[in-house]
C-alpha cells in the first residue's frame, strides 16, 4: 500500500489523524495518537510506503507534535514493514 501524507492538507492534530485514517486504511478502532499509528504500522503483515511531502508546513503547523509524528513513522520503519519517503 502506498500512502502520501502532505503537509498542506494538515493544519492540526485532528486533520493530521483522519488524513491518516484515510491514507493508511486504518481500523476503527485504531487510537487517534501516535503509538497506536505506529501499533499499525508495525502489524507484520501489510508493507507499506508512506511519502512524505511538505514537512516543514507540516511541522510549521503542528510544532512539536509534527516532530513526534515523522519520528514516529522513522522508528516504525526500523521495523521493516514500512518504508518513509521524505520528499
Amino acid at each position: 500500500m502506498r500512502a502520501t501524507i502532505n503537509g498542506k492538507r494538515i493544519t492540526d492534530r485532528e486533520s493530521l489523524h483522519a488524513l491518516l485514517r484515510t491514507k493508511l486504511n486504518l481500523p476503527e478502532d485504531c487510537g487517534r495518537n501516535l503509538d497506536a499509528v505506529y501499533d499499525v504500522l508495525t502489524t507484520p503483515g501489510k508493507e507499506r510506503i508512506v511519502t512524505v511531502k511538505n514537512e516543514a508546513l507540516l511541522t510549521q503547523r503542528l510544532g512539536d507534535y509534527a516532530e513526534r509524528f515523522l519520528r514516529m513513522l522513522d522508528d516504525a520503519a526500523e521495523g521493516g514493514h514500512v518504508k518513509v519517503l521524505h520528499k
